[in-house]
């Protein structure tokens, strides 16, 4: 049994941990969207369990947020039973704990953060393969029982239960004050969707289904510009920080819609989006490294696209911080990632400042605009590995044309047609140029 007893001793002052501090601490600093997605977590690294492949076709998540309770529900295997015990509810992550290979969820404090924060009461339900259980947690109650941190397992049932029965239900009750509002707001759910949209977007796209209050959420789908003139800078990095495994950072980068909202660099760790449309100092921008130096983000810069995708067996070599929602900027994978986007970044900068600078010519003469119109869209896996992002120039079709127009009287003009032979104002123009030109210029 997990309990704190004060010492007897006179000569000790207790130390031991409260209850309440634990849960003050924990809920503090997250935002019920990002404790939601810690739940979303746990079902995707439930699915990883079940299938190591990554084939996750046939397994969902379904969520429920009302003003009156919160459900999250899936088909992904289960709690196991020795890890309920031992591990799932414990206040962090316990020595001798077997991960999930590439893991979403690495701190342990996840689930029971997200509990908390929701509400006063919650009852986990899960069918693993070889046991059915459930827990059921007053919290008040259990705030009460300063000495007893333990949660009761009830209902259990060990028996061999069939894949298609597996899987895991968290319900919320008795929700915390402000949280039913929260809950009641169309904003709200927007935005809970649309970051459970970005940040799962890879197990998505792998099979796993995701619905919330009833309705499917369509993934994202990550595409950059790829044509025999542009083609999108896609290198790997496999890197070995002293952990279980090595970890392996792939960068895609180059140009997209032009789009000011969705611009930026995009972070994933084990899958998990950790920045979206990223425009700050964090992923490079208005940095300078090793000489090579990038501007501050600004609209010309709005086709920039960059996608980083860092993958490792061992989730504790990953740069996330503990609610996933930005990067540890002291860790060892930063700091070697960090020079890496620059790098990426610079050629595609100075294509984006040729392509803007366009905007003075001529439609004939732009061609580097023509060409990120012409290029189609391409998904990311169906990119090939290339070192640097390159753009060839297609063949310009003559030199810069200027367009030249004015008005003169309509009876001077008729008598030029007259002159020249022509019967059209934009062919007297053209030959009147020519006649101009042969009589008063002198070519080099």
């Amino acid at each position: 049994m997990a309990k704190f007893v004060p010492s007897d001793d006179p000569n000790k002052a207790d130390a031991s941990p409260t209850k309440r501090f634990f849960v003050d601490i924990i809920t503090r600093d997250i935002q019920l969207d990002e404790a939601i997605q810690d739940l979303v977590d746990n079902c995707v690294d439930g699915a990883k369990r079940l299938r190591p492949k990554g084939d996750y076709r046939g397994l969902k998540v379904e969520i429920e947020v009302t003003p009156n309770h919160f459900v999250i529900s899936d088909n992904c295997g289960g709690i196991p039973l020795e890890t309920a015990r031992k591990y799932a509810f414990k206040f962090g992550r316990a020595a001798g704990f077997e991960e999930t290979d590439h893991s979403v969820g690495q701190f342990g404090i996840g689930m029971k953060r997200a509990l908390f924060k929701m509400g006063a009461y919650f009852e986990v339900s899960s069918t693993e393969p070889a046991a059915k259980f459930k827990i059921d947690v007053d919290i008040p109650l259990w705030l009460a029982d300063e000495g007893n941190w333990d949660f009761p397992i009830t209902d259990l049932e060990e028996r061999k239960f069939q894949e298609a029965e597996t899987g895991t239900t968290l319900r919320v009750t008795r929700l915390n004050v402000g949280v039913p509002e929260r809950f009641g707001q169309d904003t709200f759910k927007s935005i809970l969707s649309n970051n459970i949209r970005i940040a799962h977007a890879q197990p998505m796209a792998a099979g796993l289904e995701i619905s919330f209050n009833g309705s499917a959420i369509i993934a994202s789908v990550w595409q950059l510009k790829s044509s025999d003139s542009i083609q999108p800078v896609v290198k790997s990095y496999p890197d070995d920080l002293g952990g279980k495994a090595l970890l392996t950072t792939r960068l895609h980068a180059g140009v997209a819609e032009s789009s000011r909202q969705h611009a930026g660099w995009y972070i994933f760790c084990n899958g998990r989006c950790i920045l979206e449309a990223d425009q700050s100092k964090t992923t490079g921008w208005s940095e300078v490294d090793e000489g090579v130096a990038i501007p501050k983000y600004h609209n010309q810069f709005a086709r920039f696209r960059g996608y980083a995708f860092l993958d490792s067996d061992d989730a504790s070599l990953l740069p996330w911080n503990t609610t996933k929602t930005g990067l540890d900027e002291e860790s060892p994978a930063y700091r070697r990632l960090k020079p890496r986007l620059i790098e990426a970044m610079r050629p595609i900068i100075s294509f984006l400042n040729a392509l803007d600078s366009e905007q003075d010519l001529e439609p004939a003469d732009r061609v580097l605009t023509s060409a990120v119109a012409s290029a189609p869209a391409v998904p990311l896996a169906r990119l090939p590995e290339r070192a640097a992002f390159v753009f060839q120039a297609p063949a310009k079709r003559g030199p810069p044309m200027s367009r030249i127009a004015y008005k003169k009287p309509k009876a001077e003009a008729d008598k030029l047609l007259a002159a020249f032979n022509v019967k059209k104002l934009p062919d007297l123009g053209e030959r009147s140029f020519e006649f101009a030109y042969e009589n008063l210029v002198e070519d080099d």
